[in-house]
C-alpha cells in the first residue's frame, strides 16, 4: 500500500488530488469513526467531522499560516478530536486521557499529539465555517431580486448604485427592499436547527 509523506499530503490537500483523499479516507477515516462512536456520535457525525477538518486545513493552507509540530497525522486527529469534544462539550478538549488514541492498547496518550493540539482559534475556524454554510444555505432559498440587492449591499454598493442597477423608484425603496430581504434572511437563519444549535455552541 502506497505511503505518502506529509509534504506530499498537505500539497495534494491544497490542489485537491483525489488520490491523496482517498488515501486520507482510507487511512485515517477509521480513527475518527472511533472516536465520535466513542464519543456519542454517529457514523455520519464522522463522515460530517472528517470532512470540516480537510476544510479546516485547506483553508489554513491557503492562509499560509497552518502550523504542524510533528506529523500530519497526528495534527488531524488531534484536530478532529479537538472539534468533537468542543463541539459536544465533552470534558476538556485537552484531556490527556481523552487525548489518547483509543485504536491503541496503551492508556497514555502519544505526548506529540498532545503538542498538537489545535487551539481556540482553529475551533473558531470551524465554527465560522459552519455559520457560513447555514447562511448560503437559506440565501439560495431567496428571490432573485433579494439575492441581488443583497449581493451589492455586501459589497457595498451605495443605495443609490443599488436602485439605479436594479431599476428601482430612488434610494429610499433600495433601502426598505435591503431591509426586508434581509430581515427575511435572518428569520430563515434563526429558525434553523442547525443554527440553533450551533449558537448553544458558541456561548
Amino acid at each position: 500500500m502506497e505511503k505518502y509523506s506529509d509534504k506530499a499530503i498537505l500539497n495534494g490537500i491544497k490542489n485537491r488530488k483525489d488520490s491523496i483523499l482517498e488515501y486520507l479516507y482510507r487511512e485515517y477515516y477509521p480513527q475518527v469513526f472511533r472516536i465520535v462512536v466513542k464519543h456519542g456520535g454517529q457514523e455520519q457525525d464522522a463522515r460530517d467531522l472528517f470532512q470540516e477538518a480537510l476544510i479546516i486545513i485547506f483553508n489554513r493552507l491557503g492562509k499560509g499560516d497552518l502550523e504542524i509540530k510533528h506529523s500530519f497525522h497526528n495534527y488531524f486527529i488531534v484536530l478532529c478530536r479537538f472539534i468533537w469534544l468542543r463541539q459536544n462539550n465533552i470534558k476538556s478538549a485537552y484531556d490527556p486521557d481523552l487525548l489518547a488514541d483509543e485504536s491503541t492498547v496503551s492508556v497514555r496518550p502519544d505526548p506529540d499529539m498532545v503538542q498538537e493540539g489545535p487551539g481556540d482559534k482553529v475551533y473558531e475556524e470551524y465554527i465560522e465555517n459552519q455559520s457560513e454554510k447555514i447562511f448560503q444555505r437559506h440565501y439560495r432559498k431567496l428571490s432573485g431580486d433579494c439575492k441581488r440587492v443583497l449581493k451589492m449591499f455586501f459589497r457595498k454598493k451605495s443605495f443609490r448604485e443599488i436602485s439605479d442597477k436594479m431599476k428601482y423608484t430612488g434610494e429610499d425603496y433600495a433601502r426598505r427592499k435591503k431591509y426586508l430581504c434581509m430581515q427575511q434572511l435572518m428569520k430563515m437563519i434563526n429558525e434553523d436547527p442547525e443554527y440553533k444549535e450551533l449558537k448553544k455552541i458558541k456561548k
